[in-house]
């Protein structure tokens, strides 16, 4: 059984700038898709699982920043680094608004800094769908916590008496009319 590699998508309106960076990550654990246009990544980055989105920060379309905040929108665990060669703090600020912004490397970059960030920004990415999915288990045992205490009042309120034995806060009758009363000899029977 084959593990899909994480994908990482790399942006650049500069074709000798996109190569360099792809050449740079070939060698890493990751899917690599390179594009000059920022709507074709976009549009990977609705359809598929990106977990690193690598863009400049000046390209006609929109600019590198505005391009993270869609793709943030979209998929917000897709983790988003910026390749700039404008180092102002302009340009910081616009990122991390628009984009919350992973990190920025600086045009030209130096190889290893590139391939550490990803390597960094593909971790994050594991951490961020594994909180996304602890939340959805949270909200989902919540629903179904809420849905049976308004079907059975007072059944999420479990007390263990005196006897060892625990206990459904609800009435005796209602209990065995929804099968409990297997539940508490069963349980009787343990002690």
């Amino acid at each position: 059984m084959s593990t899909k590699l994480p994908l990482v998508v790399c942006v650049d309106d500069d074709e000798a700038m996109l190569s360099t960076v792809v050449r740079c990550l070939k060698r890493e654990q990751v899917e690599i898709r390179s594009t000059l246009s920022a709507s074709e990544a976009l549009g990977w980055i609705a359809a598929d699982e990106v977990a690193v989105l690598i863009s400049d920060y000046e390209m006609p379309e929109m600019t590198g920043a505005q391009l993270a905040g869609h793709a943030r929108r979209v998929r917000p665990e897709t983790v988003r680094i910026l390749l700039t060669g404008k180092r102002t703090l302009e340009t910081a600020i616009d990122g991390i608004n628009q984009g919350e912004i992973f990190r920025f490397i600086a045009k030209p970059f130096d190889m290893d800094e590139l391939r550490t960030a990803v390597l960094a920004a593909v971790q994050r990415h594991d951490e961020l769908v594994e909180m996304t999915g602890d939340r959805q288990r949270r909200e989902r045992r919540l629903a179904l916590r809420t849905s049976l205490e308004i079907e059975y009042p007072g059944i999420s309120e479990v007390q263990r008496a005196a006897t060892g034995i625990y206990e459904v806060a609800i009435p005796w009758e209602r209990a065995a009319q929804i099968g409990f009363t297997a539940f508490t000899s069963a349980l009787e029977r343990d002690d």
